[in-house]
């Protein structure tokens, strides 16, 4: 009999590790941690390292000289010094764009926090002062090269940090002769061996026919994100019928040469008697895509939500989100890490209770 017991608490034991591990949802450093440091510079980044984040995004636009830059737009005004550094090198509507300056040009520019090119005012008041301290931005390869550099070094934990890169306006790319951008971007990920599936990363773009591309003519087998937005939301150069695409009929085309979508997270939830999950989400979960939303912001939380908690805890623990991207990892990380101690307390609390019970029952016997 007592070798049964010993069986059986060995079997409570193992379930209960197996109930006691750690989230599922992985969070994605949004231009790093933007939310404290200048966005897509390196120190963002290694802020959004050390505060764990389990990705790291890289939106990638080309130079002049067809090398990825890490930035968030085809423009450089509104993240750099650009306007006072190369006066009068701007467009006849006024914008700087990066495919109009050489790598070497814009790695002289002093990077800042983001702010509105017409006014100069911050886009986020609140965040890190506009022109302080020295910040600058970066290649593609600079940044897989650092990011490399972080995981060797994180000795203490074996935790690999991956990569999520964007590619950037692609049709604006090929309006501009430079049609084999995503050639480019892979070829550069290969050299960092990013390659398959079972990679440490993440390739996304706005344009679903050039993610068709990639994986149909291209042949890459990275996994692929349709980035989703409104037709009403997206670029001027955009040519992307994003109502076709994130109605149900164009979820289940996509799920043939796509691993998953990032949605604007308003778009996955509607308010009818409280909020319910959207035709895109049913449809890409029938789909089994993975859904990794933007952007959640703990400066920014909107209606219907009261606070950055109440936001995650809808996403996170009612529509059972994937991954997230946020401006905040560590305020997200926080709140992930809580809820699963929380969850543990209980379940140890269940199976102790429950072994007493069993074992008390077998004694008698």
């Amino acid at each position: 009999m007592y070798l049964y017991l010993y069986s059986f608490a060995i079997l409570i034991f193992i379930t209960g590790v197996e109930s006691m591990k750690s989230s599922s949802v992985v969070v994605i450093g949004h231009r790093g941690a933007s939310g404290y440091l200048p966005e897509h510079t390196l120190p963002a980044k290694a802020l959004a390292y050390g505060q764990g984040v389990d990705y790291l995004e890289q939106d990638v636009a080309l130079s002049k000289d067809n090398i990825p830059i890490v930035i968030h737009d085809i423009y450089l005004d509104e993240i750099s010094n650009v306007a006072t550094a190369f006066r009068g090198q701007n467009r006849s509507n006024g914008r700087y764009y990066v495919i109009d300056f050489t790598a070497a040009e814009i790695k002289t520019l002093r990077a800042s926090e983001r702010f509105n090119h017409e006014t100069g005012k911050p886009i986020f008041s609140g965040r890190f002062p506009l022109n302080q301290s020295t910040f600058h931005l970066v290649t593609l390869a600079e940044e897989l090269e650092f990011i490399a550099g972080l995981n060797k070094a994180n000795i203490d934990n074996n935790k690999q940090v991956g990569v999520y890169v964007e590619i950037k306006e692609p049709q604006f790319h090929q309006d501009e002769n430079r049609s084999n951008m995503s050639e480019i971007v892979l070829d550069i990920l290969k050299k960092y061996n990013y390659t398959k599936r079972t990679d440490n990363i993440y390739l996304q773009c706005f344009k679903i026919e050039e993610l068709r591309r990639i994986r149909v003519e291209l042949k890459s087998d990275l996994k692929l994100i349709g980035l989703l937005t409104d037709n009403k939301y997206r670029s001027e150069y955009s040519k992307t019928d994003f109502k076709y695409w994130t109605s149900s009929v164009g979820i289940e085309e996509m799920s043939q040469f796509v691993n998953g979508i990032g949605p604007h997270y308003k778009q996955l939830f509607q308010e009818n008697n409280g909020l319910q999950p959207t035709e895109l989400y049913t449809a890409a979960r029938k789909s089994n895509l993975l859904i990794h939303p933007y952007t959640f912001r703990s400066d920014d939380v909107q209606q219907p939500f009261t606070t950055f908690d109440n936001m995650l805890q809808y996403f996170i623990n009612e529509l059972k989100i994937d991954g997230l991207f946020t401006d905040q990892p560590d305020k997200a990380i926080k709140y992930i890490k809580s809820k699963q101690e929380q969850h543990n307390k209980g379940i140890k609390l269940e199976n102790f209770s429950f072994s007493i019970l069993i074992i008390s029952f077998l004694l008698t016997k």
